[in-house]
């Protein structure tokens, strides 16, 4: 059974699993092939003295990573459905680091009926263990 379904109320919220971000996969996300001398690549993402250099107060994982962890989340919500017909929309506005624990979390906004089921609007964000969020947005998807 899905978390969200049909009748799900406006303001109705949901949490998902909670996602650690270890420098390891840090590493293979952004610091190229691994099997390579000098691997991790040197870069904001991998390394605290280049982020440093950057202006960055750490390493920054990739804002991607936390996109993948709100595409699954929404595919937790809606089933696969939402992968042909979901649309998400995101922002970053904090950062990720090594060590951190993400939790996606959404709000319904909307409920439309449409020809082949329902259609949900959906507040999205990631936040850290310290409730801070990390990444904002708009999801939509569908239910039958």
């Amino acid at each position: 059974m899905l978390p969200l379904s049909p009748d799900t109320p406006v303001g109705h919220t949901v949490t998902g699993r909670k996602k650690t971000v270890t420098s390891y996969r840090t590493w293979l996300f952004s610091g190229g092939w691994p099997r390579f001398d000098g691997w991790p690549a040197k870069n904001v993402h991998t390394d605290l003295a280049a982020a440093q250099q950057s202006g960055l107060p750490t390493r920054a994982a990739s804002g991607a990573m936390c996109l993948g962890y709100l595409t699954e989340f929404l595919v937790d919500l809606f089933g696969d459905e939402w992968l042909r017909h979901g649309e998400l929309t995101s922002k970053f506005i904090g950062i990720v680091d090594a060590g951190d624990d993400i939790f996606c979390k959404a709000r319904v906004t909307a409920r439309e009926e449409t020809g082949p089921g329902i259609c949900l609007a959906l507040d999205v964000w990631c936040e850290n263990q310290d409730g801070t969020p990390v990444v904002v947005g708009t999801a939509t998807g569908r239910l039958e």
